[in-house]
């Protein structure tokens, strides 16, 4: 029961996480004047990614790759459902997105191979 709270706990954690670096990064955007879903993209499946393994209660890795997984395919469906007039014809914020996900992953193997490493 209580590996169950805890995993109920990093959902929210996770989810919590995607809203407001969501936004956040959308307001940074909206004021640098760049151009927003990349942006907002790359920092949401970044925090995703890494508040997964972070707050997973066990098998930190497998966790975060469950939730790039799940974060490619909300990415790609909110792609679709909320185009802007600066995306059209292009996939390149998608692809950053998927990228950028990716590259956090690929840290946190790198950091969970070196948290286990026999010190010399």
């Amino acid at each position: 029961m209580q590996h169950a709270l805890k995993l109920l706990l990093s959902i929210v954690i996770v989810v919590v996480t995607f809203i407001a670096s969501a936004t956040l990064a959308g307001i940074l955007a909206e004021y640098t004047g760049w151009w927003k879903k990349p942006v907002i993209g790359g920092v949401a499946a970044a925090c995703v990614v890494l508040s997964g393994y972070m707050s997973a209660p066990g098998h930190k890795l497998y966790c975060a790759a469950a939730w790039l997984v799940i974060g490619a395919v909300v990415a790609g469906v909110m792609s679709e459902v909320f185009m802007y007039a600066e995306d059209a014809n292009t996939s390149l914020p998608l692809y950053i997105t998927y990228a950028c996900g990716l590259v956090t992953l690929l840290l946190c193997w790198v950091w969970e191979r070196n948290r286990f490493r026999p010190q010399q």
